[in-house]
């Protein structure tokens, strides 16, 4: 890069990874600009659901300013709730109710979407309605420019594509075909549920005061979280997350009338709580895509993907999240190492690019595997979450004993 080209760093999606990049950049005093194609910062996509931190809780402290980090708890889906370590993940047999195992967790803080998104962003300045429309390169000055839908452009020195697992920075990497994410054979409903009336909220609760899991013979998998505690004396004002995955056609519930049908088969408390759900509640579909991180020509340390942009997976395993907080951290802290003199930028991005293809890319594999396990009743006892929970392949969860 030119000497009088100060280093700055362009970051394309101001989802939560985007934002961890950002305040962690902010941190070290590195200059950065984020940008997003969502209009404005008060457009939200209309789903809300919860997201599952784990072993990613150090590594975010790393990239907050202390005094967000210590408010993470008032983003927790139940902020009056303080998650023990271990924790555990009670799931059933959904068809009898059967307890199959209490899956073993990390400390886990599962974070409303939207308030952990809030909190992140507080204290960067994000430029909205930026739809990007390419990357170009400048090999006399060593820089990338990111070309928006607008017709404006921005400089830097790296563009980090942090846009999501359909994201266009991936594409104007890889091309529409090579970068495009898989789908899976499963369809998935999302749906955030308020009942409205204390005892039916007491009841969908009554497995963990955060979440439970079913794995239903028939090839569905059934969730229950918390979203929302208004007030922890008023169940009525409580809201719930509800996922229910199944193979896709004949098992489709991609509607309210088709997955209370389905629900009518289910144990307790999935079945109620999916029957419960009052007529115009939204039903959302999560399109379930996955794509395989490889090695990419990073223009000489000038581009690179984060979180679901870089490594899109399957959600059955709780590990997006974590990943995504794991790139911030380790960019970031290479990036620094490398403007403090230590090594050079090129080599900075390059270290960063292999250590998180690796790491995240073994976990696109193992979730996907997961998926498909948690869908065959024959081989879910042996699927990743029910033998290691939430732990990253490093890690050895510690024993639960059977309730």
């Amino acid at each position: 890069m030119s000497e009088d080209i100060p280093f700055r760093v362009l970051v394309i999606g101001a989802g939560i990874t985007g934002l961890l990049i950002a305040q962690g950049l902010k941190k070290e005093g590195i200059a950065c600009t984020v940008f997003e194609s969502e209009p404005s910062a008060s457009h939200y996509r209309a789903a809300e659901w919860g997201m599952s931190i784990q072993w990613g809780i150090p590594l975010l402290q790393q990239c907050l300013p202390e005094a967000l980090f210590d408010r993470l708890q008032s983003v927790a889906t139940d902020p009056y709730f303080t998650p023990p370590d271990p924790g555990l993940l009670p799931t059933l047999n959904g068809k009898t109710g059967e307890l199959l195992k209490d899956v073993p967790l990390l400390r886990m803080f599962r974070v409303s979407r939207r308030r952990f998104r809030s909190l992140c962003a507080e204290g960067i300045s994000v430029e909205y309605d930026k739809t990007l429309k390419d990357v170009v390169y400048d090999d006399d000055k060593n820089t990338v420019t990111a070309i928006f839908a607008d017709s404006s452009r921005a400089v830097g020195s790296l563009l980090v594509g942090a846009d999501g697992a359909h994201s266009a920075v991936r594409t104007c990497i890889f091309g529409p075909e090579k970068g495009r994410a898989s789908s899976v054979p499963y369809s998935a409903v999302n749906i955030c549920v308020k009942y409205n009336d204390a005892e039916k909220a007491r009841f969908v609760r009554q497995l963990h005061p955060i979440m439970a899991m079913g794995i239903h013979p028939d090839g569905h998998w059934l969730w229950i979280s918390i979203q929302s505690v208004p007030d922890p004396n008023d169940p009525a004002t409580w809201s719930f997350q509800l996922q229910t995955t199944s193979h896709k056609g004949k098992d489709d519930v991609m509607s309210l009338e088709n997955l209370k049908k389905k629900a009518a088969t289910f144990a307790e408390p999935f079945r109620s709580a999916n029957l419960w759900i009052p007529e115009g509640t939204p039903i959302h579909e999560n399109k379930i895509s996955y794509w395989m991180p490889i090695p990419w020509d990073d223009r000489n340390g000038r581009i690179t993907l984060a979180g679901d942009a870089a490594h899109p997976m399957t959600f059955q395993r709780g590990q997006g999240m974590n990943h995504g907080i794991a790139d911030a951290a380790s960019l970031v802290t290479k990036l620094k190492s490398a403007l403090d003199g230590h090594s050079s930028v090129k080599d900075a991005v390059k270290a960063y690019n292999t250590e998180m293809i690796e790491r995240a890319g073994d976990e696109v594999a193992t979730s996907k595997e997961n998926t498909e396990m948690l869908h065959d009743w024959s081989r879910m006892m042996d699927s990743p979450i029910m033998q290691k929970g939430g732990h990253p392949r490093s890690q050895q969860p510690p024993a639960v004993v059977k309730r």
